[in-house]
Order: structure tokens, then C-alpha cells, then sequence
């Protein structure tokens, strides 16, 4: 259907398929055979959710570096299906297609997902692929090459991450701080503590922190001697006295704030939902957007020099203000508050392909969206879907999803912080408040 609310539902439906039949079909011409690309994809990503045995040498026909959409959801699919244990079929054949679309030269998102499943398809046949993708020269390979050692045994999931935490790449050390907090050992958390010091990226820095601060209950700051004595308390996955996961997170830099949403990042975009409500809504006597043009312009002007940044607006479609981000330098942040403040476009608030679009930069690694919570353009309209799509989308990329919704529901409010929650971001609930009011 060319209504994406529509489009989606049906994609929903379809992951509740229990029929052997209707499965048949979807293996054919009416789903992954069929000539709609997008019927493809969607057919692609919903057998990843049937509650059904899946043949996993049906869907491997379909695998190809020349549709490599779909062929990275297939591979996910295959990956929640051996997860929850509901992939048959001939595991030998499986395993030999995903080999030979590892070893095409395809799009690396492909390749690195096809690493992925091979490891949790057969860690033998894998193993030596994966160390060899440690030193390729691509980084999402390399990237990928960290995710895929999470299902190995804990000591060479630990030396795989220790060895690649000074990468050049800071997706790659992400990757390894992240198997590391999984890892969560008094061995991993001195790892994570030595690097918090050594790490010059702002956004991991804050992110060790905060996963130190929620595992041990201590509000220590970046005290290296501090972090180093609590973790010699650490007995296998817990602590031996009064620490708690649900403490609070590390806020960041009090100095620089977006709407209440304290900045981490040095190397953010900023996306500005301008769909109906922005100006439709007051504020006192004010629109919204003229509300949100004050808060980003004090965003803006306080961003330390050395931060990159990019704004990018979006109704139906996004409206970047630069292809890429740029430096915090007076000229170009007075650049973005003009273009900003001129910017009047109206109509649906198309968040997925805003987010696409700065996907593409592959210097950002915070995306900061201020919304409404509802998307509703594109070809994406079910915030659950949508929240799936984006955290399988981010596996190899590491990019952070920070959100501020306004006067947004409940029920929006806890997909947005799933999405954050599951991309090491932030998300907080606002009203909007008119600058210098109470």
C-alpha cells in the first residue's frame, strides 16, 4: 500500500503468520519473489518474527550481494530465528550461502551482517573469518568483527575487545566498549575504566561513565583511582556491596543544553521536527517553532570550539542545512541559526529518512531529534517497527539516538527511550517553556 501506515501494519501482521501455506507463499512470488522492492523488504523482515519453523535453505535462495536490503534483513531474520530456535532446514547449505556472501565484494553493512549470522550459525567456520575482519581495512567490517565475538566464550570475547579499544575508528571502539559492559567482570570494567581516561571522544567517555555510575550506584566522576578501588570489589557480574542498575545515568556537560537534554557529543546532528504541531501550538504568545528557534539558537552558541555539528529540519522530507557536519566556529553556527529561523516548511514529520540522510555522514556519531514522538512520513509510520529497524540498521554504525518529545503520550514516550536505551542514547520528555519564563 502507498499509505506507509498502512504498509506497515500489514508488515506487522504478517510477523504473526502461522500458517505452513501462507509461509510458502511468502518463500514465492508473492513475497520475496514478488516485483515490489518494498513488498520484498518487508516480507524479508517479518519472518524474522513468526512464531513458525522457518526453513533457513528457502530463505538462503534469496540471498544476493546485488539486493543487499534485503538480503542484510534476511540475515537478520536468520538471526531471531536461531535465537529463538526455530530455524530447520539444512544447516550445512545455510551456512556455505552466507560464507559466499561474506566473501563477495559487497556493501560492507552486508558483509558484516553476514559475518554475524555465520558466527552464530558456526562458530568453526566463522572463527577464522572473523579474526581476519578484525584487521580489515573497512571499519564496519572491523566493527562487525567485534559484535560477532559476543557469542564466544567469555575470555576470547574479552581479549577481542581489549585488543581493539585503541582502534583508529570510533564505531570499532564502541563496538568493543559495549562487549565489554556485556561482559561486565571485574577483568571488562578495569578495561573500561583504563580507557575512560585514554578515550578522546566525548560521547564514550559519558558512556562509561554512565555504565560505571548504573553498575556500581557510585556517582564517582572521571576519577580513575576511585573507579579502580570500587572495581576490585567486583565478583563475577555484580558488585559485592550496594550497587544498583537503575541508578542514575551520567547527564554530561551542564553548560551545553538542547531543550533540557544536556549535550554529550562532540560530532551532532541536530533533527528538528517541523510537522503541523510547531506551528499550530503557542507557547504564551509565541509558536513553537519560534520557541524552538530560541532553544536551538542557545544550543548552538554554547557547543564547545572543537564540536562538529549539523542541523538537519524535516517534514515529508529532510531540509539539511549542510551534506555534512561542520565546525563549531561563530560564522557557521550564526550560518545555521539564520538558516534555521528562515526555514518555514510544513507537513508530515518524516523522522526514518531524516535519520537516513544523517546516517550518511559517516563523522556523526549523536543524532539529537526534537519531536513530537508521532512519525508519520515516508514509508515508515510504526514507531515499533520503526525502533527495530533502526537499532538492527545501527549494529555496525554506533551512533547514539538522543530524543526530546514534546508534549508527547506515554505510550510514544517508552519507544523512544527503548530506542535510546538500546543505542547507549538519552531520551527526556518536555514541555516546551518560553526562555527566561518559570
Amino acid at each position: 500500500d502507498k499509505e506507509p501506515e498502512v504498509a506497515d501494519e500489514a508488515q506487522m501482521v504478517l510477523g504473526g503468520v502461522k500458517d505452513p501455506e501462507l509461509v510458502d507463499e511468502l518463500l514465492g512470488r508473492r513475497g520475496l519473489g514478488a516485483q515490489d522492492a518494498w513488498v520484498r523488504l518487508r516480507v524479508a523482515e517479518s519472518f524474522g518474527r513468526m512464531a513458525i519453523e522457518i526453513d533457513g535453505t528457502e530463505i538462503a535462495r534469496h540471498l544476493s550481494p546485488r539486493t543487499p536490503e534485503v538480503s542484510r534483513t534476511l540475515l537478520w531474520s536468520i538471526d531471531r530465528l536461531l535465537a529463538a530456535k526455530r530455524l530447520i532446514g539444512d544447516r550445512k547449505k545455510l551456512t556455505k550461502a552466507v560464507v559466499a556472501l561474506y566473501e563477495c565484494p559487497a556493501d560492507p553493512g552486508l558483509r558484516g551482517a553476514a559475518l554475524v549470522t555465520l558466527s552464530a550459525l558456526d562458530y568453526f567456520t566463522a572463527e577464522p573469518l572473523v579474526r581476519d575482519a578484525l584487521k580489515n581495512r573497512e571499519r564496519t567490517l572491523r566493527c562487525a568483527a567485534v559484535v560477532a565475538t559476543r557469542g564466544w566464550i567469555e575470555q576470547e570475547c574479552l581479549s577481542v575487545a581489549q585488543q581493539v579499544l585503541g582502534d583508529p575508528e570510533c564505531i570499532v571502539r564502541a563496538a568493543a566498549i559495549e562487549s565489554l559492559q556485556n561482559l561486565s567482570t571485574r577483568e571488562s570494567i578495569l578495561s573500561l575504566v583504563r580507557w575512560m581516561e585514554l578515550e578522546k571522544r566525548s560521547r564514550l567517555r559519558w558512556q562509561i561513565l554512565d555504565y560505571l555510575q548504573r553498575r556500581s550506584g557510585l556517582k564517582h566522576g572521571f576519577d580513575r583511582a576511585a573507579w579502580e578501588a570500587w572495581a576490585g570489589t567486583v565478583q563475577g557480574r555484580w558488585t559485592t556491596g550496594g550497587g544498583s542498575e537503575a541508578a542514575s545515568v551520567a547527564l554530561g556537560d551542564t553548560q551545553v543544553g538542547f531543550a533540557g537534554l544536556n549535550l554529550i557529543s562532540d560530532r551532532v546532528c541536530f533533527l528538528i521536527d517541523l510537522s503541523g504541531s510547531v506551528w499550530t501550538s503557542k507557547v504564551g504568545d509565541k509558536t513553537r517553532k519560534e520557541v524552538v528557534d530560541e532553544k536551538l539558537r542557545a544550543a548552538l552558541q554554547a557547543l564547545p570550539e572543537d564540536t562538529l555539528f549539523n542541523v538537519i529540519p524535516y517534514t515529508s522530507q529532510p531540509i539539511p542545512w549542510e551534506r555534512r557536519l561542520v565546525p563549531s566556529t561563530p560564522a557557521n553556527i550564526k550560518k545555521a541559526i539564520d538558516s534555521f529561523e528562515r526555514c518555514h516548511q510544513s507537513g508530515r514529520g518524516n523522522y526514518f529518512d531524516a535519520v537516513q540522510l544523517a546516517l550518511l555522514d559517516p563523522d556523526v556519531d549523536t543524532i539529537v531529534a526534537l519531536t513530537d514522538g508521532v512519525p508519520t512520513g515516508g514509508h515508515r509510520w510504526n514507531l515499533e517497527l520503526m525502533v527495530e529497524l533502526l537499532v538492527e540498521q545501527n549494529r555496525f554504525r554506533k551512533v547514539a539516538f538522543d530524543s526530546i518529545l514534546v508534549d508527547s503520550k506515554r505510550a510514544q514516550q517508552s519507544r523512544w527511550a527503548d530506542l535510546a536505551q538500546r543505542t547507549n542514547g538519552r531520551s527526556i520528555a518536555v514541555a516546551l517553556a518560553v526562555p527566561g519564563s518559570q
